[in-house]
């Protein structure tokens, strides 16, 4: 038997009455005489471009004032460099004292210019090891924390000088019993929290994006989430990723203090920075002048509010963000 219903509804708002027959629809707002929010256009001003007159073959970062990368990764040596605003270049060997080879997966610089690599060693009897190695800013010392059967695969300084990794967890045999698991470290590399992240999609952590704020650490994930947490670890959003976007097109996510979160992408032929609208949860793209409308580049981070991009080989641009 059929039945029919009829259903009023009445919106708060004068002269605005709903009948309804057969089929309940959802009103998520009465007319109010105010126009929809329309996404806010964001427009970025070329501040500078640096020569830094040599290639990466590891994906570096600009974490405060520097640029912070790695070279010579699986070997007995990998070399830590940075890079200053001016372009000064400072090499740091890496080693540990069994000569392991090591293979780096990630490195970031805090805002006093201490370094964080997370890897893992091999040493010559074959055993293998993940840490994550804490060199201060002085690099005449480093701390070592072993972090076996966890595995590392990203990381970043949050703003209260934590380190916080997401990775993979392994049992005894090396086998992967959970991904995306969020481990963070003191200053003396204890850890001191963990907990394993619900996300989409079947990728780990490998290759994916960790960036932080003042007051905030953001995670762009391989199957195009965004996910923002407080500085005690709670969850505080969830965003879908640029739309349209597959994990080949992003070319890099960042996180300023003052909480913009910038894309790259490359895309429908083109390359374009978007910048999320959190009310919305949109990407919204930002308009560049022509002259500077990139063909290819990647975003690397900020120097403060300043988008530092590489575009070129060995060279760095740089926008500021209006």
């Amino acid at each position: 038997m059929l039945i029919e219903r009829t259903i009023d509804l009445v919106c708060p708002c004068p002269r605005f009455f709903i009948r309804l027959s057969g089929i309940v629809l959802l009103a998520t707002a009465c007319l109010s005489g105010q126009p929809a929010r329309l996404p806010v256009k964001r427009a970025f001003t070329h501040d500078r471009d640096l020569e830094t007159s040599f290639r990466w073959l590891y994906r570096p970062k600009w974490n405060g004032a520097q640029l912070v990368g790695y070279d010579k990764n699986h070997t007995s040596g990998p070399i830590i460099y940075t890079i200053d605003r001016d372009g000064r270049r400072v090499e740091t060997l890496f080693t540990l004292q069994d000569g392991a080879l090591i293979n780096i997966y990630d490195i970031a610089s805090s805002k006093a210019g201490e370094i964080v690599i997370v890897a893992s060693a091999l040493t010559a009897d074959k055993r293998g090891a993940s840490f994550l190695a804490r060199i201060a800013s002085d690099r005449t010392s480093q701390v070592i924390t072993r972090t076996w059967p966890y595995v590392p695969a990203v990381v970043t300084f949050a703003a209260d000088g934590s380190i916080w990794t997401i990775g993979h967890l392994n049992d005894e045999n090396g086998a992967e019993v959970a991904r995306n698991v969020l481990r963070r470290f003191d200053s003396t590399g204890k850890m001191i929290a963990t907990k394993t992240l619900q996300v989409k999609g079947w990728q780990t952590a490998e290759t994916s994006i960790m960036s932080a704020s003042k007051d905030r650490v953001g995670w762009f994930t391989r199957a195009g989430e965004y996910l923002e947490f407080s500085l005690d670890g709670s969850e505080i959003g969830r965003y879908e990723g640029p739309e349209g976007a597959e994990e080949r097109d992003i070319t890099g996510v960042a996180l300023n203090d003052d909480n913009d979160v910038v894309a790259g992408r490359f895309g429908k032929d083109k390359a374009e920075f978007v910048v999320l609208d959190r009310e919305r949860h949109a990407w919204t793209p930002v308009e560049l002048p022509k002259e500077y409308a990139p063909t290819w580049a990647r975003v690397i981070g900020f120097d403060g509010a300043t988008l530092v991009t590489y575009y070129q080989s060995g060279k760095l641009r740089m926008f500021k963000v209006k």
